[in-house]
């Protein structure tokens, strides 16, 4: 067991987040077979929309994640730059991939300062979870969830591919949206085989911060017999 997956037990750390709009969920549980990097998507000339088309962080080769919840601010920033589709979603991957070889980390947005605190590493892991760090402007609460990463913006770039098998859920903001995606995955000959889990919190933005720092999980329901 390496040093970086005995703290993620220690911490309690059971996922990484991934979010995109749902557009992209058929390619993902179609041709695409899971999550892919931007530099292989276009490489391959596979179709996709990108979340960010500038990655002023450099690293296209990786796939941009977060500890146990998503980055809602970034989440709430690039879903209000989409006004046309509206439906984004979150996926709940693994944590096999946090001690993978080529895994980075940075304890603020990865494209601060042009990706300048991004590290690799047991210490690049732990910034996460420090006191201070470049991004954050306030001492970690004492009640802070361990599992959570100092700053919600926090982020870990990971290697691709992230296969389907590896994607454990699929989470929504409210019940419609669950039927919407599983409509939307049936009529293009799709199933989205993952629990699908109503969140409402991971797309608030401050709600979801204050939850965490008060040392506090939100509520995820699974979605099952037409959400009853």
């Amino acid at each position: 067991m390496t040093r970086i997956q005995r703290e993620c037990r220690q911490r309690g750390i059971t996922r990484l987040c991934h979010f995109t709009q749902s557009r992209n969920l058929a390619h993902i549980l179609g041709d695409c077979g899971g999550v892919l990097s931007r530099s292989r998507l276009e490489k391959e000339n596979l179709p996709h929309n990108p979340t960010d088309p500038d990655r002023w962080d450099g690293c296209e080769d990786l796939i941009c994640c977060s500890l146990e919840f998503p980055n809602v601010y970034y989440f709430a920033k690039v879903r209000e730059q989409d006004h046309l589709f509206k439906d984004w979603v979150v996926l709940l991957i693994k944590p096999d991939y946090i001690w993978m070889p080529g895994t980075k980390f940075c304890p603020c947005n990865a494209a601060k300062e042009r990706g300048a605190y991004i590290g690799e590493g047991y210490d690049a892991f732990i910034s996460l979870f420090a006191n201070t760090a470049p991004g954050i402007t306030f001492t970690r609460p004492s009640r802070h969830l361990p599992c959570a990463a100092t700053n919600v913006q926090a982020e870990v770039l990971v290697p691709d591919p992230i296969p389907l098998e590896d994607i454990t859920a699929i989470a929504v903001a409210d019940e419609d949206q669950a039927k919407r995606e599983i409509c939307r995955a049936t009529l293009q000959g799709l199933s989205i085989g993952k629990d699908i889990l109503v969140v409402p919190d991971f797309y608030r933005t401050t709600g979801l911060a204050r939850t965490i720092q008060s040392g506090n999980r939100v509520n995820e329901i699974i979605f099952e017999n037409g959400g009853q």
